[in-house]
């Protein structure tokens, strides 16, 4: 894990960076993978603080602490990061465990029911040409006709306008 200590107001002593190190590797058996830290180490009058940043794999991961003693705030900071990572491995691994909802009631498992007045057909549909089936259209009120384009084997469909006019649906157009 590459750390990185730095101290505003406070000098980091050999011993200070190896009980820093020594949490964060504590910390990277929980991550298990390579990671980056940043831990910035802060005294003002008699506040110690600690404030950690991790960085795993794109995940960000902070903390940060104060007591009056700054091996107490790495502790406490390195605690918080411990929680935050173990919580974040426990939704992942909830993530990939989840199965997909399942219907509470069992009309939602019985399969569909067709209603009585609609029905599914398959006529065997004419091949002919739009021509050939506007001719077969007739006059008056003839319902739509439904017929394959002769040469393409398209479905398509002839019907009469209000007006009159027989009109031609390609569904390729």
């Amino acid at each position: 894990m590459k750390t990185t200590v730095t101290g505003r107001h406070v000098e980091i002593t050999p011993a200070l960076r190896a009980h820093v190190e020594e949490r964060l590797e504590h910390l990277a058996k929980y991550s298990g993978r390579p990671t980056e830290a940043s831990v910035v180490l802060t005294v003002e009058k008699y506040r110690h603080q600690a404030e950690v940043t991790l960085n795993m794999d794109g995940v960000l991961i902070q903390a940060k602490d104060e007591t009056s003693e700054m091996y107490a705030s790495i502790d406490q900071a390195a605690s918080k990061i411990e929680r935050q990572i173990k919580k974040y491995k426990e939704r992942q691994q909830g993530r990939r465990h989840r199965r997909p909802a399942v219907p509470l009631n069992s009309e939602a498992l019985a399969p569909p029911t067709t209603d009585a007045s609609m029905l599914a057909e398959r006529p065997k549909l004419d091949s002919m040409t739009p021509e050939q089936a506007a001719t077969a259209l007739g006059d008056g009120d003839a319902p739509p006709l439904v017929f394959l384009r002769s040469g393409t084997d398209e479905v398509n469909v002839v019907y009469r306008k209000v007006d009159g006019t027989v009109a031609w649906i390609d569904p390729t157009r």
